[in-house]
C-alpha cells in the first residue's frame, strides 16, 4: 500500500511539473481597429461645357438731313395739274453713302478722277437736287454743299422739258401713270415743274407698259435722252430720290 501510494505520488509530481514546463496556448486574435476605413466606389463623371457663341447685330444709324420724307398715298393721273393725293409725312429718311468715285491709272500710277463724276459749275448751292440735260446725269448734295450721289438718267433734249432754272418738288406720288396713255404705269414720282404741253415733270423710276409687262427702255440705255420730259431713273436710284427729296426741296435743271 505504501509502494502504491508513493507511485501516485510520485505520478502528481511528474504531471505537476510538466504542467509548469509547458506554457499555455496563446490564442492568436487579429487586432481589429475601431474605425476601419469605408471604401466605397464612386464613378466621376466627366462635365462638357458647351459654350454658345453670341452674335451682337449692331443697326446702323440713320443720318438725319433737313427735313423729312413726305409719302404720297394711291395713284394720281401724271399730267393732271390737280393732285388728289396730299403728301404725308414719313417717319423716317434713309441716306446712303455715295458711290466710290471712278478712277482711271496710268503708267506713272497719277490718279486722274473721271470727268464726268465732277459737279456742274454754277449748279447752286446748298441741298439740291442739280440735273443736266445735256449730260443725262443728276447729281445730289447735302446742306454743306457735298456730294452725296450721282447717276445716270434719261430725260428729254427739248428746250422746254424742262427749262434751264431752279425749283421745287411741290408733290410726290407713288405710283401714278401717263394721262396720254393710262397703260404706261411707274413708280416713285417726285415732281418738280412743268413741260411745254403743261404736263408734270419729275423724277421716277423707267414706265413699264402694264399690258406687254416690259419696260419702255434698259437700265443699260440710261444717259441716253428717252423720255417725254420727264427724269427715268434705274429702280434703286429711284428709291433713293424718293426717300430723299420731300416737297420743298431745291432742284436746279442746267441745259
Amino acid at each position: 500500500m505504501r509502494l502504491k501510494s508513493g507511485l501516485v505520488v510520485a505520478l502528481s509530481l511528474v504531471v505537476s511539473v510538466l504542467s509548469l514546463a509547458i506554457p499555455p496556448a496563446q490564442a492568436q486574435t487579429a487586432s481589429v481597429p475601431d474605425s476601419a476605413p469605408t471604401i466605397s466606389d464612386t464613378t466621376t463623371t466627366p462635365t462638357t461645357t458647351t459654350t454658345t457663341p453670341t452674335t451682337t447685330t449692331t443697326t446702323p444709324t440713320i443720318p438725319s438731313v433737313d427735313g423729312p420724307a413726305r409719302i404720297g398715298d394711291g395713284s394720281t393721273i401724271d399730267g393732271d395739274t390737280s393732285d388728289p393725293y396730299l403728301p404725308q409725312r414719313g417717319s423716317q429718311v434713309q441716306i446712303f453713302a455715295p458711290p466710290a468715285r471712278q478712277t482711271t491709272t496710268t503708267t506713272t500710277s497719277t490718279t486722274i478722277p473721271a470727268p464726268d463724276f465732277s459737279l456742274p459749275a454754277n449748279s447752286g448751292t446748298g441741298r439740291r437736287i442739280v440735273y443736266s440735260k445735256s449730260l443725262q446725269k443728276v447729281w445730289v448734295t447735302d446742306s454743306a454743299g457735298a456730294l452725296i450721289k450721282e447717276h445716270r438718267i434719261s430725260g428729254r433734249l427739248a428746250w422746254c422739258d424742262p427749262l434751264p432754272g431752279q425749283y421745287q418738288v411741290f408733290s410726290r406720288s407713288r405710283y401714278t401713270f401717263s394721262i396720254a396713255n393710262p397703260s404706261i404705269i411707274w413708280g416713285y414720282m417726285v415732281r418738280f415743274t412743268k413741260g411745254c404741253n403743261g404736263g408734270n415733270i419729275g423724277f421716277h423710276e423707267i414706265p413699264t407698259n402694264k399690258i406687254t409687262g416690259n419696260k419702255e427702255q434698259t437700265e443699260a440705255q440710261l444717259g441716253t435722252p428717252l423720255s417725254g420730259g420727264c427724269v427715268r431713273q434705274a429702280v434703286s436710284d429711284a428709291i433713293w430720290i424718293w426717300n430723299w427729296a420731300y416737297v420743298g426741296t431745291k432742284v436746279v435743271v442746267l441745259a
